[in-house]
């Protein structure tokens, strides 16, 4: 299945994935996930997306923190609860972090309720995203959409509208296409990209540097608004670009970057800033639920991968790098 057939699939992946999930967490008890400090950890996309977790879980006044699965391995007694995410469920980091914790209650987010990491949770709630690409991106999206209506099955209704995410999801994608053109030519041979957001956000960056180096190879990073402007942006030029998440300091640094001659994505919900000279600018709707945000905001980063990957011939191309020790396999 291709990249881009699947990032068009959106829409039908969150409305698969909401319907699936809102019937598993129905018929489950949640309880004893709601006290403790919460651990929410994944590797790859799956990390990026614990980020997001994390940050709405803290916005709803959750001790909790972001941890990649490869630290969690020593089974050191981190955290009371965790929450694993893993599209596939046999990332074997993840699935040993949570046989290294037995006492800590978790809950798995996987496609698959007989995968190693459902078996070793303590709850299980699927996916029905359908195939998934590489790069990710209904993966990636429907494990947040599940870890939005988990965490609203944790600590109570937040008032997201995820019912409505679908035809949010097919607005979105719509109005950033036709950015698209004006980005790929912005955006043609870029030496490396980073990619900057707060909070939250951070996830988003993280996640959106991996979407770039995965489909186009070209060196990404992912940092966080205020730590970017203590150094990192200085080696950024006319030869590479930046991608922004954010409606704060971001609008600023966007000015501060376009004054150098560097072109800027900005995704953010102010709309009383537009295109301008090297600066493109695709308005997502506000949301005060941070996961709910996340799944926004990452959309033009997947069409910008796209993108750069057909501008690099390398569309669909798969990984060069093929790792035997990843994956636990299927028996």
């Amino acid at each position: 299945m291709s990249y881009r057939s699947t990032v068009s699939r959106q829409p039908e992946a969150l409305a698969d994935s909401l319907a699936a999930a809102q019937a598993e967490l129905a018929g489950l008890d949640l309880a004893p996930l709601g006290t403790g400090l919460v651990a929410v950890t994944g590797v790859g996309a799956s990390s990026a997306a614990a980020v997001v977790v994390a940050a709405e879980l803290q916005r709803r006044g959750r001790r909790a923190f972001a941890v990649r699965s490869g630290e969690m391995m020593a089974g050191h007694d981190l955290a009371d609860i965790v929450l694993a995410l893993s599209h596939r469920g046999r990332s074997v980091e993840t699935v040993e972090a949570l046989r290294k914790l037995p006492r800590a209650k978790s809950l798995a987010i996987t496609n698959d309720s007989e995968s190693p990491l459902a078996e070793a949770a303590s709850f299980h709630v699927r996916l029905a995203n359908g195939g998934d690409a590489t790069p990710s991106s209904t993966g990636y999206t429907a494990t947040l959409l599940v870890a939005g209506l988990a965490v609203d099955g944790i600590q109570g209704a937040s008032g997201a509208d995820w019912a409505g995410l679908p035809a949010q999801a097919a607005a979105l994608l719509a109005g950033a296409a036709e950015k698209m053109p004006r980005l790929a030519q912005l955006f043609a041979d870029r030496r490396a990209i980073d990619c900057v957001g707060a909070g939250a956000s951070i996830g988003t960056a993280d996640g959106a540097s991996l979407l770039i180096r995965e489909a186009a190879r070209i060196p990404a990073s992912g940092y966080e608004t205020r730590h970017y402007l203590h150094g990192p942006m200085e080696s950024m030029d006319e030869t590479t670009g930046v991608v922004l998440f954010g409606d704060t300091r971001e609008i600023e640094l966007a000015h501060n970057l376009e004054e150098i001659g560097v072109p800027v994505l900005l995704v953010t919900s102010r709309q009383d800033i537009g295109d301008a000279g090297k600066r493109t600018v695709i308005h997502v709707p506000e949301a005060e639920n941070l996961i709910l945000r996340g799944i926004l905001d990452i959309f033009a980063a997947q069409l910008l991968a796209a993108e750069l990957s057909d501008a690099a011939d390398l569309t669909d191309v798969q990984f060069r790098y093929k790792q035997t020790d990843t994956k636990i396999l299927a028996a």
